[in-house]
């Protein structure tokens, strides 16, 4: 702790001591606060978020864009890691909406100060459609296809290995299944489970699933998969609206290499059809 001791006087000269002496206390107080509110609370915690942003559109003002409201939400959060979906590239559609053909991941990099990526999952309307990874410090970033045994559309996973001021690595993910066939959403996340297990990190994975709590897909996945919202005890749903929609977005990660500290939806936030997905994850040491 560090204490403040000034001199008892009555003096004008000590007054005036004691009145700079204070401004300097009060300084180096507001200036510990800042830095507090700048770092996490612990250099083992993840801040994440994922997001359906509906290719950049605004959900209650149609044609209108939303990324500048999306870019000013990541810099209010700063997450370490966001998974993004329905995302646009250099299309037609990015054209109407932004007055010019947008790579929509290298505009958040450059307006929130992240590295981008953009994890393509299909060629569309002259330009390319899927996934897109935002991390303050990441490398070996990579697209990995999914199967579509029952047709529909092509399907990815955007991938990075993400690295912390702590120097932690892990393996980031995102994605967006099938929204037509539930054949095709199981052999989506059999797919994605069987490449994580080969990774050599620890491994968080998020996304627009398409899939309820209750279904199929969703009780398949291996116990020691975690997902937050389950884990938190929150229903709450992402898609839609609170009352009628589903909840169908979702941050997974490996219980034995992370526990939650917090979940939430960010339901005030009404910038796309979905809602912003947030929690934060705290590494385990070693003996945990």
């Amino acid at each position: 702790m560090i204490k403040f001791f000034l001199p008892s006087s009555n003096s004008d000269t000590d007054v005036k001591y004691n009145f700079i002496h204070l401004r300097m206390k009060q300084f180096f107080f507001a200036w510990i606060a800042c830095c507090l509110l700048a770092f996490p609370l612990s250099a083992q915690e993840i801040k994440i978020l994922t997001f359906n942003i509906l290719h950049g559109e605004r959900a209650d003002k149609p044609a209108t864009p939303n990324l500048a409201d999306l870019a000013n939400l990541l810099i209010q959060v700063q997450p370490e890691v966001i998974g993004l979906q329905e995302v646009d590239s250099m299309t037609v559609r990015s054209d109407t909406l932004y007055s010019g053909h947008l790579d929509f991941m290298k505009k958040l990099a450059r307006e929130t100060g992240y590295k981008g990526y953009f994890g393509k999952a299909m060629e569309y309307d002259s330009g390319g459609y899927g996934e897109g990874v935002l991390v303050k410090k990441g490398s070996n970033y990579h697209t990995v296809n999914l199967p579509n045994p029952a047709g529909g559309e092509p399907r990815a996973i955007a991938w990075v290995k993400a690295e912390l001021k702590t120097l932690e690595e892990f393996y980031f993910g995102t994605t967006h299944l099938c929204h037509e066939f539930e054949a095709n959403r199981i052999a989506q996340l059999d797919s994605l489970l069987s490449y994580a297990a080969t990774l050599d990190k620890p491994v968080i994975w998020v996304g627009d699933l398409n899939f309820t709590p209750d279904s199929p897909e969703y009780q398949r996945i291996p116990n020691h998969w975690k997902e937050a919202g389950a884990v938190a005890g929150d229903t709450l749903n992402t898609y839609g609206t609170p009352e009628t929609g589903a909840r169908i977005d979702y941050i997974w990660y490996d219980s034995r290499k992370f526990d939650l500290v917090e979940y939430k939806v960010l339901s005030h936030i009404t910038i796309s059809d979905h809602y912003p997905v947030w929690a934060v994850l705290r590494i385990k040491k070693q003996n945990e």
